[in-house]
Parts: structure tokens; sequence; C-alpha cells
């Protein structure tokens, strides 16, 4: 693999729209589960936003956990 130079602003940008991307990911889902698809937005917003504690909180995680596991197949791949 190329040298990697680390860009706080390209990360930034990237774990904004993560964010974004899971937490519409979990409001879709969760509207799936509740049969209620006028939900959508407002779920989405609520997590998104940080209105929802345990919805964030669990976006939160998934990010962290992809990260890590993200991470380390980087550095197995890197070591190639």
């Amino acid at each position: 693999m190329g040298k990697y130079s680390f860009n706080p602003v390209n990360s930034f940008i990237s774990l904004v729209v993560g964010w974004f991307f899971m937490a519409f990911l979990q409001a879709a889902v969760r509207s799936l589960a509740a049969g209620d698809w006028k939900g959508l937005v407002p779920r989405f917003q609520a997590t998104a936003l940080l209105h929802d504690g345990k919805s964030a909180a669990i976006n939160l995680a998934a990010i962290v956990v992809i990260g890590i596991v993200g991470t380390g197949i980087w550095l197995l791949a890197r070591r190639s």
C-alpha cells in the first residue's frame, strides 16, 4: 500500500457523513420493525441531532466498533 498521510478535515467530514448515514439506517430499521413509515423522518432527526440518547449511544458504539475493526483490517493489509 502507498504512503498514507492523515488529514483531520477529511476524517471529520467522513465521521459526520457516517453519523448521518448510521442515523438514517437505524431510523429505517426501526420504522420497518414498527411498521410506521411516517415516523422515519422524526426518528432520523431525533437520532442524528442527539435528541434520542439511546439511539445516539447505539450509533456511537457502532461507529467505534467499525472504526476499530476497519483500522485493524487496514493495518493488516498495510503490513502485506
